[in-house]
């Protein structure tokens, strides 16, 4: 009850409720499966009352059928067919299965291909993530601004990143100009990429895209490695540093100016170079971020492992009131703000280990902001220098009749932002050879599909794990058990030291050409540590027992407290009912 596990949200409740067509889900589940991994039966039986609840909710909507996947049994067939893993369950090659596969009455198709109890935390956001898929069956469509080149450029025949083109296959990614003026209304998503210079203009149709509901993943830079540069000079790069802080400042956040993450424990390890001289260094700049530095309750990150950041900017808070900044990505303590100059100078790699100096705090490189907020531009839309010229004259009208402003968003807003744009790039997403290097593409994937999912699914956050145990108990059986270590190491030692004793008396006897026999001192050490070797292993049969007496008394006070507990209090309020009744009858008997 603690996590609510048991209890939907109401973004849950508003799909559901909300559906037109009926959903069938089918739960593959292998019973031999379940008998084989334990492990898997309490997560099993979560997955299956939770769907009940799903089919209890939606008003005969969702359709849950259990298919037992028999080995070679068209059910199995079928499990195949829709590409669910299976695991082995014999040498004769019997699999079995524990995965979901939910159609609507158009054939459309959601799979989960094993419920791995490592996602239980998010189980109800991808239980409503599939059954949203399937009653909004059509791609989103993303719209992309690009300032550093992630969507290639078809003129001269250079593909998109990799990252781009495995987005293609989930969504329909379209690229906008630059020095847009409006966003199209049917984008799902807007992505921003490394706007460095973005017109005034494009940035008051994001604000406007935004307050309307729309949401936004940006990725500005303090310093993008992979943007142009300059033909004349080849380390000088032309637009290397983007922000969009007359936005951001509206929804309560900065990215820091001049200043670029560092940190000694996340840095990469570099093969670089000192002028003539090779040196390898751990490179504070770039980034190998683990799973300690994601957000394990949000969506979007709650299941990464590894990803890899360069130069990336901080994000700060500046207090704005009615908004939420929730971290997605956070550096150690061990992290500091550095000159962006000194990193963009690219002297000695060693000469930023050598003046860093950790501030003890961890600097957020990617967060999600909601909240209600106002516009960034309450003086109206700024003016393009391009509009400025000879007034319409008397009778004659603009040829474009603008919008009105959005003072104040519609709706809470969902925006993304994460300070580091190389992170798009193939050589932060994969190998030469194409294969996965991080789960940077995976975290990108992660927050379009959460973004275009809308007020859907911005509402679900990771919940609690079945698995519940005794943290008192455990506790218990962690001192006793620090105490049995203790000893028993002590005892090794002893034993290892005697060992010792013994070896080197016996090489000094064979070392004279006749085994000497022991001495009557050492054999009366030997025999004291035996006796006390007999005593050590009493206290640790002691230790244990009394391991075993604390944790058997703590769970016959928990079951005394649960059977006792309901039949005291009906006792209790059974004697206060009589109590109350007896005085009530005194004092009819004296009114008569």
């Amino acid at each position: 009850t603690e996590s609510k596990l048991f209890t939907l949200s109401e973004s849950t409740r508003s799909v559901v409720e909300a559906l037109a067509e009926p959903v069938t889900v089918r739960l593959y589940q292998s019973r031999d499966l379940l008998e084989a991994a334990p492990q898997l039966k309490v997560y099993s039986e979560r997955v299956n009352e939770l769907l009940r609840t799903y089919s209890e909710m939606s008003n005969g909507m969702i359709r849950v059928e259990i298919v037992n996947a028999l080995p070679f049994s068209s059910e199995e067939d079928r499990a195949i067919a829709f590409q669910l893993e299976g695991f082995q369950l014999s040498a004769t090659g019997e699999r079995g299965y524990f995965g979901l596969v939910a159609t609507n009455s158009t054939d459309d198709v959601q799979v989960i291909s094993f419920l791995t109890p490592d996602r239980e935390q998010f189980l109800e956001y991808d239980l409503t993530r599939m059954v949203n898929n399937l009653a909004n069956p059509r791609k989103p469509v993303v719209g992309v601004i690009d300032g550093l080149g992630v969507m290639g450029r078809e003129e001269e025949r250079i593909p998109p990143v990799a990252l781009i083109r495995q987005m293609q296959q989930v969504f329909e990614v379209r690229s906008l100009v630059y020095d847009a003026e409006q966003i199209p209304p049917n984008a799902d998503v807007l992505m921003v990429v490394h706007p460095a210079g973005l017109p005034e203009k494009t940035q008051y149709a994001i604000d406007q895209f935004v307050l309307a509901g729309g949401p936004v993943i940006f990725f500005t830079d303090p310093f993008a490695e992979n943007s142009p540069k300059n033909p004349q000079n080849n380390v000088q790069y032309l637009f290397p540093t983007s922000d969009l802080n007359t936005l951001f400042s509206a929804w309560g956040i900065d990215q820091v100016d001049d200043r670029i993450v560092g940190d000694r424990e996340m840095a990469i390890r570099i093969t670089g170079f000192a002028g003539p001289n090779r040196v390898v260094t751990d490179y504070v700049p770039w980034l190998q971020i683990r799973q300690d530095a994601f957000n394990q309750d949000d969506v979007v990150t709650g299941t990464l492992q590894l990803m890899r950041m360069s130069a990336a900017g901080g994000l700060r808070e500046t207090g704005q009131e009615g908004v939420t900044i929730s971290p997605l990505i956070q550096t150690t303590r061990d992290s500091m703000m550095l000159d962006s100059i000194a990193v963009r100078r690219r002297g000695d790699p060693k000469d930023l280990l050598d003046i860093f100096e950790p501030e003890g705090v961890r600097q957020t490189v990617a967060a999600r902001i909601t909240g209600m907020v106002n516009t960034a531009f309450p003086d109206g839309k700024p003016a393009d220098p391009a509009d400025f010229g000879p007034e319409p004259g008397e009778g004659e009208a603009a040829e474009v009749e603008e919008e009105p402003q959005i003072m104040t968003s519609v709706k809470p807003i969902n925006v993304i932002i994460v300070a580091d744009a190389d992170m798009l790039m193939d050589s932060h997403t994969v190998t030469e050879a194409g294969a996965p290097s991080s789960s940077n593409a995976d975290f990108v994937t992660n927050a379009v599909e959460n973004l275009a999912g809308g007020g859907a699914l911005i509402g679900l956050r990771g919940r609690g794990l079945s698995h519940r145990p005794f943290t008192t108990v455990e506790q218990i059986e962690d001192d006793a058990r620090g105490r049995y270590f203790q000893t028993e190491q002590q005892l090794t030692v002893e034993l290892e030291e005697t060992q010792d004793r013994i070896a080197e008396l016996q090489a000094q006897g064979r070392a004279g050409g006749d085994f000497q026999l022991l001495t009557q001192e050492d054999q009366e050490s030997i025999l004291e540590f035996n006796r006390r070797m007999l005593t050590i292993r009493q206290e640790l049969r002691d230790v244990r027992r009394a391991l075993n007496e604390d944790i058997e008394a703590l769970e016959t006070r928990l079951e005394l407290a649960n059977i006792a507990a309901i039949p005291m209090i009906v006792i209790v309020i059974g004697v206060l009912i009589a109590l109350w009744r007896r005085a009530a009858l005194r004092r009819g008997r004296r009114s008569a």
